[in-house]
């Protein structure tokens, strides 16, 4: 994991290494399949990439070993992959953005209303960073959820990965609201897409296609003493719009772990070859073997992203303990929910996905704590003209108890 103490020299090396470390993307195949649950070396981020060919090792998808999951609790065996049934949905109803403020459990709401709700940078506890060509975030007054304003990044027509720079918060001012093993928590924001930020292929700096843009990190919290994490940490728990299918899908860690390599995407495997790459999708699925062509319906049943239109997305994490033996640096039978909801909508489930989370060393003591807002976007090409695109997000939320609907 990349850390940092704060000084001029590192807070330099930290800049450049959310730009570098926000790289993370689950493997893929030349042919433009993914590994599945098990991208175990073999991604950007882990193996060895030369000239944009990926080696490293190889597996095939997660599987479960031992016991079954029932409500969000495994009994028996170690969780490495697969869906699980049950869990906890948010609550019926929709509410506006300030009643889902006071409800219990929430340790956190953004409203990006103003400048003041994104100030801060380097050694903050919440705010933004620009990119190499001074790009960044910015208050938009004019397009957002709620309230005065939203938080919008612009997408240059010539950029490079780090298009937009991003956005940061701990999930409380005095670090101690972290969550390590055997707790839940939920984060849930509202995003809006233009037409050109979905429709637009962005290619690939090694040619084809750029790796896909992301939505959201959950990571490590700073701790206290000054130790600072970027967005690349063992824990990180990603959306992101892999390969640019359109829909979002999940992964977790930088580095990997016992059970896993980094970069793990949570697909399941389906069949003989196949993989449900939103598991929680009922039938006809969202499956690789369907194509770009028919992931969605009538075809297919990938819940895929709408422009103009704020949707509601919902991240549900609940780690189980921290392994007792070899390295034990990972919380197992863990479970990542995700939801997603059109504007107006009911949330649908998109992912539950079992997996035995990356914890990294224990003396490192690393918590979930902190939220990247962000549209990385993995060896895209700054020699690319594109249309200017641009993504909104407000109404952030982090809580202990799950969030209603956005009304």
């Amino acid at each position: 994991m990349v850390r940092a103490q704060i000084s001029l020299f590192l807070a330099i090396a930290v800049a450049l290494a959310i730009s570098a470390c926000s790289s993370s993307d689950s493997a893929e195949w030349s042919d433009g399949s993914t590994t599945g649950s098990g991208s175990n070396g073999a991604s950007t981020g882990g193996g060895t990439t030369t000239g944009g060919t990926t080696t490293g090792g190889t597996t095939t998808g997660g599987t479960t070993t031992g016991g079954t999951t029932t409500g969000g609790t495994t009994t028996g065996g170690t969780t490495t992959g697969g869906t699980t049934t049950g869990g906890t949905t948010p609550p019926p109803g929709s509410q506006p953005f300030a009643t889902r403020c006071a409800a219990p459990g929430v340790i956190k709401c953004v409203s990006f209303d103003s400048a003041a709700d994104i100030a801060g940078g380097f050694g903050s506890n919440s705010g933004i960073f620009a990119n190499s060509s001074g790009v960044k975030p910015a208050i938009d007054t004019t397009v957002k959820a709620s309230g005065a304003g939203s938080l919008m990044f612009t997408i240059p027509a010539n950029s490079s990965a780090d298009s937009s720079g991003s956005y940061f918060t701990n999930f409380s001012p005095d670090l101690l609201t972290q969550f390590g093993a055997n707790a839940v928590f939920y984060v849930q924001w509202r995003q809006r897409f233009s037409p050109e930020f979905i429709n637009t292929f962005y290619t690939s700096v090694f040619g084809g296609g750029a790796n896909g843009w992301k939505q959201v990190i959950v990571g490590a919290g700073d701790q206290a003493g000054g130790t600072l994490t970027t967005s690349c940490t063992e824990l990180e728990t990603v959306v992101q719009n892999t390969y640019q299918t359109k829909f979002p899908q999940m992964y977790n860690s930088c580095s990997g772990s016992t059970s896993h390599g980094a970069f793990y995407s949570f697909e399941e495997p389906f069949g003989n070859s196949d993989f449900k790459k939103q598991n929680a999708r009922p039938s006809p699925f969202c499956l690789y073997s369907q194509g770009p062509n028919n992931y969605f319906p009538p075809n297919g049943n990938c819940f895929g992203y709408v422009a103009n239109e704020w949707m509601t997305f919902q991240v549900r994490i609940q780690t189980g303990p921290r392994l007792t033996t070899g390295l034990q640096d990972e919380w197992i039978n863990s479970l990542v929910t995700l939801w997603v909801a059109r504007f107006n909508s009911v949330s649908e489930k998109v992912i539950e996905f079992s997996i035995n989370l990356s914890a990294g060393d224990p003396s490192q003591d690393l918590k979930f704590g902190k939220v990247w807002l962000l549209p990385y976007h993995t060896n895209k090409d700054p020699n690319q003209t594109n249309l200017v695109a641009h993504t909104w997000y407000d109404e952030l939320i982090i809580s202990t108890q799950p969030i209603a609907d956005a009304q």
